[in-house]
């Protein structure tokens, strides 16, 4: 009875993630132009140069969300309230510590962090002051995104998606008016606090009524908590490190040889692509606490129901993303002139079109990405992020150096050919480990053969 009921958790996880994607990405479609229409490339151009300090900020994430997921799974599914609250506690005061430090440093250089951008003169006193109170909501973020790393590890996956939805329907609702009653840029910023107020109180009630747990609770805090999320978040962390400096590193670039007006430009191919990419990315991020479940032992049965798994996410990939993809890369010039219409430019459709192809080369990863953490296999999970973005960083470096031009679609071509090595990579580290459990789960079934005839003698 159990086993059904985990599995069918399991399947709502996986579809409320699908559904919940489909309708950020719908709420995104609908911003892009809205937002284009009333800033303007440049203005909006700005907006997501300063989300670079989105970026440092969340460096002190640490790895904690995807640690308190797994933690938090291990220990509710043993019935362990109290070691759940410590987890949860202990991660929050290392994001405030750590959070607090970076803000420190953000607001510290912030003239040097906005000189680097060569702004305008005028676009550069709107930079000053709207810096800090991005890189305070910044830290807000990284709470938020703990309570719904705990909602996910207490099983309901199913309300963190549902959360998210409500989050970003909050913001463009917040935005829209804004814009239309003329506050620019301020609409933006009064829309991300409002809406990550709603997703913070929203986790809260949905925390509670799963399981009575006191967040704040001092005497929660511990040192062995400490070790363990440090010790399954610190490569994560090491990932999300290189991962959260590579695409800003690419907006910061184009800013620099492109134009800040080339900006929307390649956010709006990045984010487009890997929104259809995350239909399925988040359906297989549930298979990450399953995994953890399965593979507490080595046994014959964990093996056989992983490879069940991967199968069925291949599937899923071959047979449902693969039609998708095909269609929507013949149809992305027409897509985006009704999409976009009077913001429409003629470089769009091609630079979606390589970061599209980039986007599936990743998904065809993503199953054996999310295996590996559930196995506990972080060092691989470490490197292939640093593969991606060390590669794309120096493959951008070498063109604005020798060329001293840079452009979307070189952007774009950069990180296909950083996706396409560190695939490969992923990949084969997961086929390896799969084959060293197999031959572990091998002699484990012969050593207790061996003992079962010793003891029917």
């Amino acid at each position: 009875m159990l086993k059904k009921l985990l599995a069918s958790q399991l399947r709502i996880n996986m579809a409320t993630g699908v559904v919940t994607h489909c309708l950020n990405t719908a709420v995104l479609a609908v911003s892009y132009p809205v937002y284009l229409h009333f800033l303007g490339y440049e203005r909006y151009g700005l907006w997501l140069a300063l989300g670079v300090v989105f970026a440092l900020a969340r460096l002190s994430d640490l790895g904690m969300t995807h640690a308190v997921t797994k933690l938090i799974a291990e220990e509710h599914g043993k019935g362990n309230t109290q070691a759940a609250q410590q987890y949860i506690a202990t991660a929050i005061l290392i994001l405030c510590i750590v959070s607090g430090i970076i803000l420190a440093v953000i607001l510290t250089f912030k003239a040097q962090i906005i000189s680097a951008f060569k702004f305008t003169e005028e676009t550069s006193k709107l930079a000053m002051w709207f810096l800090p109170y991005i890189a305070i909501l910044s830290i807000y973020t990284l709470v938020v995104q703990v309570l719904m790393a705990t909602l996910a590890g207490l099983g309901r996956m199913d309300l963190s998606h549902y959360i998210e939805t409500v989050g970003r329907i909050v913001m463009i609702c917040t935005a829209v008016p804004l814009l239309y009653l003329g506050y620019g840029l301020k609409s933006l910023l009064f829309a991300t606090a409002f809406s990550l107020l709603a997703k913070h109180l929203l986790s809260l009630f949905f925390i509670h009524r799963t399981v009575s747990f006191q967040l704040v609770k001092i005497s929660n805090i511990r040192k062995h908590c400490f070790k363990r999320l440090l010790n399954i978040g610190i490569g994560l962390f090491g990932g999300s490190v290189v991962r959260l400096v590579g695409i800003p590193f690419n907006k910061f670039m184009l800013a620099r040889y492109a134009g800040v007006d080339s900006l929307p430009v390649f956010d709006i191919a990045y984010r487009g692509s890997f929104q259809i990419h995350g239909i399925l990315n988040v359906a297989f991020r549930a298979l990450m606490p399953e995994v953890s479940r399965i593979t507490s032992e080595i046994s014959t049965a964990a093996i056989n129901k992983i490879r069940a798994l991967m199968r069925q996410a291949q599937y899923l990939i071959l047979f449902w993303a693969a039609p998708l993809y095909a269609i929507l890369l013949l149809l992305a010039d027409p897509l985006f002139k009704i999409w976009l219409g009077e913001s429409f430019v003629d470089t769009i459709p091609s630079t979606f079109r390589v970061v599209f192809i980039a986007s599936f080369i990743n998904l065809l990863l993503v199953p054996a990405y999310y295996f590996l953490i559930g196995m506990g296999k972080i060092k691989p999970v470490f490197i292939f992020p640093c593969i991606i973005w060390l590669s794309d960083i120096a493959l951008l470096l070498i063109f604005s150096l020798f060329f001293h031009k840079l452009s979307p679609i070189v952007a774009a071509g950069c990180f296909a050919v950083s996706c396409t090595v560190s695939s490969s990579y992923l990949i084969w580290n997961y086929c390896s480990i799969m084959k060293r459990y197999a031959e572990a789960t091998s002699s484990i079934d012969k050593l207790s053969s061996v003992q079962t005839n010793i003891s029917n003698r």
